[in-house]
């Protein structure tokens, strides 16, 4: 395109060229405007194709026919002369004006660039530096001038540049090398140990190739980020939040030693109030005893595991078989209350991949909460059942309900409307479920009571015995 402007602005000077000449001579100094506006306009090259163009031309005109008298020749010659000037003038200032944009430019270019705090570095499409801050050259340890025309595989050598595994990066997986090819790299984690401390750095860097007004790849620039203080801060923070999470696992082992005790207690005020029960009943109760310390003796473990930073081993479980001994746990908190009338529709189901304890910890709490919502009696339903690749399981009562104001904070940390409650324990529920890959939900109408349900994916291939 730049060459066949560079021709029609030939064309059209040769034109006028040899237009007037038969009437004022032969001027070829009228072709310099067209050299210039060629240069101005479409670049050296195509400018010298119209030099090349218009002598060709010149040369043709001469040879045409056309003669006119010397003194109308000469007049023709000097009256050109100031409109040749004129123009030759308006595309030298037109120039300065754009070399003074070009300077205006690269100074508020190289201001931005001082004023990032992140280390910038410009390369030329051969992945050499052409451009710095002062930033990226505090970042390296050179001064600016000797970082200039570095290669790029020089300067990840300098800077000791590794991935985030701690492995070196290799040439072609270098941000630079890749924002040349055209590719945009964005945050990658990057450890550099630049000397002279060879400190480690922990920093995310981006690349992006830069363009030409044709689209062309003249250049990459790639920005390094300093990220080390913050990993720090979010490590600490991190500690922070595990030692909060460690006191709020302590507070909800309270909330659950609390319901071991008062299962253990009331128990044990059946067997002195029913002194003269059969060896099966009171065996029977012994039994709720056992469970209840049994049931201490996890949740101690469980908290042990925690501190050790253990997840819990997850082994295939029967949520069927949880859900009754949840309901035995909970036994001497509604077998003495006539009011309350509990239904088993548990049907067979296929085993689920979770921890036991915590799974057990989460139906004996949605089960005491069922239990507290009927102070006045109702009907307390667990139920389980498999459908579709998914065994869910629920606690229904018929107890006050939950306010609508209260079911969006219900699953808060700390949020109670008990008046000796901790908040912990629907929160701690939510928590476990969601950790074994699975979804609590409720719903609830004042004065109808509430329905917890637990969804767990199931098993497809599962050992023989499961816990």
């Amino acid at each position: 395109m730049l060459y066949l402007a560079a021709v029609v602005v030939s064309w059209l000077g040769l034109a006028v060229v040899g237009a007037i000449q038969p009437y004022v001579g032969f001027l070829p100094i009228l072709l310099l405007p067209a050299v210039f506006i060629t240069e101005f306009y479409f670049g050296r090259g195509a400018a010298t194709l119209c030099i090349v163009l218009c002598t060709g031309g010149a040369i043709l005109l001469m040879r045409g026919p056309g003669s006119v008298p010397e003194e109308v020749h000469n007049l023709s010659n000097w009256a050109v002369f100031p409109a040749v000037a004129a123009s030759l003038l308006y595309v030298m200032e037109s120039r300065r004006k754009q070399q003074r944009l070009g300077q205006e430019r690269l100074i508020e270019l190289s201001t931005l660039l001082e004023s990032m705090p992140e280390a910038v570095f410009i390369f030329d499409p051969a992945g050499r530096l052409i451009e710095v801050n002062s930033a990226a050259a505090a970042f390296s340890g050179l001064r600016r001038e000797d970082l200039l025309n570095f290669p790029a595989a020089r300067l990840a050598r300098h800077l000791a540049a590794q991935s985030d595994e701690g492995e070196p990066v290799d040439f072609a997986g270098l941000a630079v090398t890749r924002a040349l090819r055209g590719e945009a790299v964005l945050n990658e984690r990057r450890i550099f140990l630049p000397p002279p401390e060879h400190n480690r750095i922990e920093a995310v860097i981006s690349g992006s190739p830069m363009r030409g007004p044709d689209g062309e790849i003249i250049g990459a620039l790639v920005v390094i980020r300093d990220v080390t203080e913050l990993t720090q801060l979010q490590q600490r923070v991190a500690d922070t939040a595990r030692h909060l999470a460690v006191g709020q696992m302590a507070a909800g082992i309270a909330h659950d030693f609390n319901n071991v005790l008062d299962t253990i207690s009331q128990a044990t005020g059946v067997l002195e109030i029913r002194s003269d029960q059969s060896p099966e009943e009171r065996k029977l109760v012994l039994q709720m005893i056992y469970n209840a310390v049994r049931r201490g003796s996890e949740i101690i473990l469980r908290l042990r595991e925690y501190i050790r930073g253990g997840t819990g081993e997850q082994v295939p479980v029967d949520v069927r078989k949880l859900l009754e001994e949840a309901l035995e746990l909970t036994r001497p908190l509604w077998r003495n209350l006539r009011s309350i009338n509990v239904v088993r529709e548990l049907s067979p189901v296929a085993p689920v991949l979770a921890n036991a304890a915590d799974l057990r910890r989460v139906f004996t709490n949605l089960i005491i909460n069922a239990i507290q919502a009927m102070p006045e009696g109702g009907t307390l339903t667990i139920h389980c059942e498999e459908n579709s690749g998914t065994v869910a399981a629920w606690v229904r009562d018929t107890g006050r309900g939950i306010a609508p104001e209260e079911q969006k904070k219900i699953f808060l940390p700390y949020y109670t409307t008990k008046p000796t409650g901790t908040g912990l324990g629907l929160s701690g529920a939510q928590k476990i479920v969601l950790s074994q890959h699975g979804n609590i939900s409720f719903t609830s109408e004042p004065g109808q009571g509430s329905t917890f349900r637990v969804e767990l994916p199931s098993m497809a291939e599962v050992p023989a015995q499961v816990a």
